[in-house]
């Protein structure tokens, strides 16, 4: 869905559901004893399938352990990075775990909760490639999730020259990477060893730094139950370290120091 279609959609929706989520979700979810959440399926290890095509990744076992402290039933329905608000605001979902980065654009239509994780974002192409700036980027092929964060980052900086390959879900940028579609990608630097995994002689580093992200929880506006509730509980298990651990545990690496220090302020 494009941005203006979105903004669009969202205007019209925004006025009808934002009065009745005041403190109704939680009700509901409560009175249920099911919490329907947003997962996507394509962006390991954030969030896939593995080889039994059972769900997997840092979402899950976030979302998870959420329900679980809560005791509700968790209920997953598949999005990707285009549709994950739509459904979110057609009452589709409750909330929304899709490794979703904070933006202001994105805050004037949801709510987030605390960060509870977060990554560098950038172009990775091959190790030894001259590529250190946006300008050395001209006569390349770029590839990107479409409508991901990502895909704002690398429009914005790309020049003239430079063709930006989108893709409907970041699993299949990543495959276009390692079936040697093209070298160069867009997308978390995390990333970057989960194609490294898939194909060992496949070598990409960070080339041109697109930003640094913090994910959160995404929710309607005026859901303020759900959100004090999720924000107690996120609070909490960065605290303790637990969302560290699972974040090491899908990762590989350290949960970014940015991420834990907003999640935990005072």
């Amino acid at each position: 869905m494009s941005r203006i279609l979105l903004a669009a959609f969202v205007a019209v929706l925004t006025s009808c559901l934002v009065p009745s989520a005041q403190a109704q979700t939680l009700d509901r979810i409560t009175k249920s004893g099911t919490l329907r959440i947003a997962f996507d399926p394509n962006v390991p290890p954030w969030s896939y399938k593995d080889s039994n095509l059972r769900y997997a990744g840092y979402e899950l076992m976030v979302a998870e352990k959420f329900a679980k402290d809560l005791g509700f039933k968790l209920e997953i329905v598949e999005t990707n990075g285009a549709n994950r608000i739509p459904l979110l605001m057609t009452n589709k979902v409750d909330l929304v775990f899709a490794a979703m980065t904070i933006t202001d654009e994105r805050k004037k239509v949801i709510e987030f909760s605390l960060p509870y994780g977060g990554t560098e974002t950038a172009v990775s192409g091959p190790i030894g490639a001259k590529v250190a700036a946006p300008a050395d980027l001209v006569g390349k092929r770029i590839a990107v999730a479409r409508g991901t964060v990502m895909d704002t980052q690398v429009s914005a900086i790309a020049p003239a020259g430079t063709e930006v390959v989108r893709f409907e879900d970041e699993s299949t940028a990543m495959t276009a990477i390692v079936s040697r579609q093209l070298e160069f990608i867009a997308q978390s630097t995390s990333l970057n060893q989960t194609i490294m995994t898939k194909d060992p002689a496949l070598k990409i580093e960070p080339k041109v730094i697109l930003g640094t992200g913090l994910h959160g929880i995404g929710m309607r506006k005026g859901d303020d139950a759900l959100k004090a509730r999720v924000d107690a509980w996120v609070k909490a298990n960065m605290a303790d370290g637990t969302l560290q651990k699972f974040f090491e545990q899908a990762h590989g690496m350290a949960m970014p120091k940015r991420v834990v220090e907003a999640a935990t302020a005072p």
